[in-house]
C-alpha cells in the first residue's frame, strides 16, 4: 500500500498495512531547524513513512485589511473558482506550506492530499478579526447569518474547486472550544454556524470527498451533531482541553477517524526519552485498536520543539503503525 491507499481505506473502514501517519511540519522555523540537524522535510515525509500532504487555501479576506461587521452583507467575495485560490503563492513569511496545487502535484501519486479550508467562524474573523467576530455573534445575529449563509454559498464553490484538482480529503478549520467548555452554547452553535457549516460538508460529499472537522478545544457537547452532520474525520482530540481519549474511542471510533493524538505542548514539547515514548505508545493503544487512526501532530510543530525530539517521536509511530494493521 502507498500513503493514499492507506488513507483512504482508513476512512473506508477497509483492513490496512499499518496505521497512517501524517506530521503537520508548516511551520518555517522549525523546518529550517529541522533542515539543518537533519535534513530537508521531504527526507523526513520518506523516510518516516509520512501518508498526507496538505494544500492550503489562503484566507478568505485578501483586502489587506480588517472590515467594519456593517460590510459584510455586501462584501464582494472573488469567485471561488478562479484557480487562484489553489495557486497562491504570497503567504506569511512564517509559514511553510503550499498550495492545493502544489500539494496534488508534488505528492498526489504516492500520499492522500488534505484541502484546508477556513470555516464558518475562522474564516469570517480574518475579516473582522477574532474579538469582532465573537462580538457580531452575540449582537448582531441575524448580519452574521446573513454573511454566513453566503460564505457557505462560497466555501461549496471552493470544494467544487478542490474536487476538480484532485484532492482527496478537505479539512473545515473552524474552532469552537475552549477549555473545559464551549466557545459559545450548543443552542447558539446549532442555529447559527451548524446548518452553513453543514451544507459545505454535503457538498463535499456530493464529490465523494470526506471532510475532517479541526477544532481546537473543548466540543463534547456537540459530537453527536459532528457526526450527524456528515464530517468522517476530527482533528485534534485536544486533551489538555478536556477532550477524553478513551470517551471519544468508545463513543465515536466507529463513526469518526480520530486524526491526531500527539499534542504539541503537552506531548512532544512535555516529554522526552521514556516518557515520550509511553505517551506515544499509550496514544495508540487507545486509538488504534480496530482501525479508525490517523497518528498526526495536533498543531503545527513549532519552532521550540528540539528536532532531535521529533525524529525520536516520529521513530516510535512507526513502531507502533505496525503493530496495528490489518
Amino acid at each position: 500500500m502507498n500513503g493514499k491507499e492507506r488513507v483512504l481505506a482508513t476512512l473506508n473502514r477497509r483492513p490496512t498495512d499499518r496505521t497512517p501517519l501524517d506530521c503537520w511540519l508548516y511551520q518555517k522555523q522549525f523546518v529550517e531547524k529541522l533542515e539543518a540537524e537533519y535534513g530537508p522535510r521531504d527526507k523526513f515525509l520518506d523516510e518516516f513513512n509520512i501518508d498526507i500532504f496538505v494544500g492550503f487555501i489562503p484566507y478568505p479576506n485578501q483586502l489587506g485589511r480588517q472590515i467594519d461587521i456593517a460590510e459584510l452583507v455586501q462584501l464582494p467575495l472573488d469567485d471561488p473558482r478562479d484557480p487562484k485560490w489553489l495557486n497562491h503563492t504570497g503567504w506569511n513569511p512564517d509559514f511553510a506550506g503550499g498550495s492545493v496545487s502544489q500539494a496534488v502535484s508534488r505528492h498526489g501519486d504516492r500520499r492522500a492530499i488534505v484541502a484546508h479550508m477556513w470555516g464558518i467562524v475562522e474564516g469570517t474573523s480574518t475579516f473582522l478579526g477574532i474579538e469582532n467576530c465573537w462580538a457580531g455573534l452575540s449582537m448582531h445575529r441575524d448580519l452574521m447569518m446573513r454573511w454566513f449563509d453566503r460564505y457557505a454559498d462560497w466555501l461549496c464553490g471552493l470544494v467544487d474547486s478542490c474536487a476538480g484538482a484532485g484532492v482527496d480529503i478537505i479539512t473545515l478549520s473552524d474552532d469552537w472550544g475552549s477549555n473545559q467548555n464551549m466557545l459559545f452554547s450548543p443552542r447558539m452553535w446549532r442555529k447559527m454556524v451548524r446548518p452553513f457549516a453543514e451544507r459545505v460538508v454535503r457538498r463535499a460529499a456530493g464529490h465523494g470527498i470526506p471532510v475532517n472537522l479541526h477544532s481546537d478545544g473543548y466540543i463534547m457537547q456537540i459530537m453527536d451533531d459532528v457526526v450527524d452532520m456528515g464530517y468522517q474525520m476530527m482533528h485534534p482530540v485536544q486533551e489538555s482541553a478536556g477532550m477524553n481519549p478513551r470517551q471519544i474511542k468508545d463513543d465515536y471510533g466507529d463513526k469518526l477517524v480520530i486524526y491526531g493524538s500527539l499534542d504539541v505542548v503537552d506531548g512532544l514539547l512535555a516529554f522526552e526519552g521514556d516518557a515520550l515514548e509511553k505517551y506515544i505508545a499509550d496514544r495508540f493503544a487507545i486509538y488504534a485498536p480496530g482501525g479508525g487512526f490517523i497518528f498526526n501532530t495536533g498543531h503545527f510543530v513549532q519552532p521550540d520543539i528540539p528536532p532531535q525530539r521529533l525524529l525520536h517521536a516520529y521513530r516510535v509511530a512507526n513502531e507502533q503503525a505496525q503493530r496495528y494493521g490489518s
